[in-house]
């Protein structure tokens, strides 16, 4: 029997560690997986034309906000508490993943969580010294972390390299922890009011975009990878990164020995966001019991505990599983106890049905911004951040009007 898994992957090779992870499940379960593929830049548009077609794979990986949008769909199978306790139940898995697993005002489960994705900041132990920072303390508030910056200026060092005046699909999400800061979020929790100009999250917000003009103009406009480049072979002496870029910095061909000799990680200030990865079930399987249990187990074998770990040791994934964690080891020392405040003070986006349509118009809000102030040297960021906030709130304020 043929079970369809589509899974995001950029390559074909992206693909096997799952291939590897899943060839023990298809002889036990006497099961073929066909795997399917798409890039992460195509996935939502993917998946959002399946739901609302009515087609779609038997399992698929999803992102954890998605589940809202393809459950308004009726695309999905929803959980039965007996799928629920036989995955492991629900306390298991990290609150933050099981937090995005249902409405807030609906009991249903539409979705398993699978794995996670955070944010930390990477930085530069012996520059920081040379600039005279106590790194326990540099970046512990946003108003701490320009401090740094400024300091580490005065000293002559590039502060940091950040995706810049392009698309940066990321962006929503490590801004997200200085809107937080002050106890506020983007948007209220019915998703019906946008709150990022209220002095609570515009304060966050005028920190965040207050660290652009500390990136050199030679350092603009680059992606990720070339951000990530940068920061291996010491131009800077901080980056944002996710948690499995520390193999990547360490084991880079752009790397300084100084950079391997002496990489910090610590959390972003504010409150971090979690994201990551569900599992779904497509409804299409209540055509068939035997594809329906087939889908069932998969979503177990892949949610249990071992699986994760072994996920983590092929990919640096981290695991939604709360009990895998005593069994991780990481590159730097001081990665593990970042995560576990990440994992203890970090949260998920709302679980909203208009998500996507709200983190579309937030990315290209926050893209906009920071490029106006990289652009418009000779006026204060703060001057140019609260006006434009002020513009986006009443564009998205109309925008949810007109839907809700």
């Amino acid at each position: 029997m043929d079970l369809n898994f589509l899974t995001m992957a950029d390559t074909p090779e992206d693909l096997q560690p799952v291939r590897e992870l899943l060839a023990g499940f298809e002889r036990e379960q006497q099961v073929q997986i066909a795997f399917g593929r798409v890039s992460w830049d195509r996935a939502w548009q993917v998946l959002l034309m399946d739901a609302v077609e009515g087609k779609g794979p038997h399992v698929s990986q999803i992102g954890s906000t998605w589940a809202a949008t393809m459950a308004m769909l009726d695309a999905l199978r929803v959980f039965k508490p007996e799928d629920v306790s036989a995955f492991g139940g629900a306390s298991r898995f990290l609150p933050a993943a099981w937090e995005t697993v249902k409405f807030t005002d609906r009991p249903e489960v539409w979705a398993i969580p699978w794995s996670i994705y955070t944010f930390v900041l990477y930085y530069r132990k012996d520059l920081l010294a040379k600039a005279e920072i106590d790194p326990t303390i540099a970046f512990s508030t946003p108003a701490m972390m320009h401090e740094t910056f400024a300091k580490l200026n005065r000293y002559e060092i590039t502060p940091w390299v950040f995706p810049s005046l392009h698309p940066y699909a990321d962006l929503v999400h490590i801004a997200s922890s200085w809107a937080r800061a002050n106890g506020g979020d983007f948007i209220n929790a019915n998703g019906r009011e946008p709150l990022f100009a209220k002095p609570e999250v515009s304060t966050g917000l005028v920190d965040f975009f207050g660290l652009f003009p500390f990136i050199p103009a030679e350092l603009r406009g680059l992606n990720i990878e070339k951000c990530t480049e940068a920061f291996a072979r010491g131009d800077v002496a901080v980056m944002i990164g996710g948690v499995e870029i520390a193999t990547e910095l360490m084991e880079s061909p752009h790397a300084s020995q100084a950079m391997r000799d002496n990489l910090g990680v610590t959390t972003l200030p504010g409150v971090p966001w979690i994201g990551g990865d569900h599992l779904v079930v497509w409804k299409n399987v209540l055509a068939d019991a035997k594809h329906e249990h087939a889908a069932l187990e998969l979503v177990r074998f892949l949610s249990k505990r071992e699986t994760q770990i072994q996920l983590f040791n092929l990919e640096g994934i981290l695991p939604a599983r709360a009990d895998a964690y005593n069994e991780l080891t990481f590159p730097l020392e001081t990665t593990a106890p970042t995560v576990q405040r990440i994992l203890k003070t970090g949260r998920p986006h709302p679980t909203l049905r208009l998500w996507r349509r709200i983190e579309a118009f937030l990315d290209e809000m926050l893209l906009d911004i920071g490029s106006t102030v990289l652009r418009q040297y000779n006026v204060s960021p703060s001057g140019i951040v609260n006006q434009m906030l002020n513009e986006y709130e009443q564009k998205l304020s109309a925008v949810l009007k007109g839907q809700l």
